[in-house]
């Protein structure tokens, strides 16, 4: 009985200590260990760098990025601005990855045109709603990108070459701009098409755009003059022909032209020997509608584009239209 009540007595002694050492742990008042841990977590509370509003801002203006997405970018990057840019891009190449996939067929088409209309730039830009297509950020990128194709030196319709030039002085090219702009706005934001017009000897550039979702530009001889030439754009959009002149119309287009119209002839019950009559006529009806220069003048149907041309001692040379999230 004795050595029951001894051990029950050890038992509570060793509880008693065992509360004792875990207080001091807890308050400071144990071993060394418990101090210099304590210590070091006090160090590193100390020395842990203040990110601030200033910072934010400055990575802001650098990369156009959320406050948020900011702050927590430097404190990962322990303040380093340069480093937090890096993080930063990846971050936007990640978010651009995973956005390619979405239908992007809002957007804007802007045009930009050399003073002495030797030149103009047609440049397509997609997003995937009306609310950013109308937001300065996306409106500024979109403008900016026709006067960089403003200075491609030659024709061009390969928007791979504009996505390699220089965006702006800091050595970003026009892609690495994309991929800041998607990354800010989080919309999928594509380049889709650009169109270069580089004027032969002689002749002068038009253009015209309508409500920024039609975009057209055209070459004339310079003998008409500027404001000819955008008169002729303006037709271009009003008209949409699909051909400059009956000889650019391919071949086989003629073709299927023909089969279609001899079976609707067929169909209705006319004389086999008037088919090829009729054929004929249609043909020549869809050949006038669908070439430029053969086309009634819009502002003048008793015209066609070509005599009204040539009433100014001119000739269209080409054009090109660009409907906003359609395919050519």
């Amino acid at each position: 009985m004795q050595q029951m009540h001894r051990h029950q007595k050890l038992t509570n002694l060793k509880t008693r200590n065992h509360e004792h050492e875990f207080a001091a742990y807890r308050f400071g008042c144990g071993n060394s260990d418990s101090s210099v841990h304590r210590k070091q977590i006090s160090l590193t509370e100390e020395n842990k760098l203040e990110i601030t509003a200033v910072m934010v801002k400055q990575l802001r203006d650098r990369t156009g990025a959320g406050m948020m997405d900011c702050k927590k970018v430097l404190v990962e990057c322990d303040g380093d601005q340069d480093k937090a840019v890096e993080v930063l891009r990846k971050k936007g190449a990640e978010v651009a990855a995973s956005r390619s996939g979405r239908a992007a067929s809002e957007g804007m088409i802007v045009c930009a045109m050399s003073d002495s209309r030797d030149c103009g730039a047609l440049v397509e830009v997609n997003c995937e709603t009306d609310f950013v297509a109308r937001s300065d950020e996306f409106r500024t990128f979109a403008e900016t990108l026709a006067g960089i194709a403003l200075g491609i030196a030659e024709d061009c319709n390969d928007i791979n070459i504009l996505n390699a030039l220089s965006y702006d002085d800091s050595g970003k090219t026009v892609e690495d701009m994309r991929l800041e702009v998607l990354s800010k706005i989080r919309e999928n934001i594509t380049v889709s098409r650009v169109v270069v017009f580089k004027a032969s000897e002689g002749a002068i550039v038009g253009s015209y755009v309508h409500r920024e979702r039609l975009g057209i530009m055209v070459e004339i001889t310079d003998r008409a003059g500027s404001e000819i030439a955008d008169d002729l754009a303006v037709h271009v959009a009003v008209k949409k022909p699909q051909w400059l002149d009956v000889d650019d119309i391919p071949a086989q287009t003629i073709v299927k032209e023909r089969d279609i119209y001899l079976e609707q002839a067929r169909t209705s019950g006319k004389p086999d020997h008037i088919l090829d009559r009729i054929v004929d006529g249609k043909i020549g009806k869809f050949s006038k509608d669908n070439t430029l220069v053969n086309q009634p003048y819009y502002e003048d149907e008793d015209k066609t584009v070509g005599s009204w041309l040539k009433e100014s001692n001119s000739s269209a040379k080409r054009f090109c239209l660009i409907n906003l999230g359609l395919s050519e």
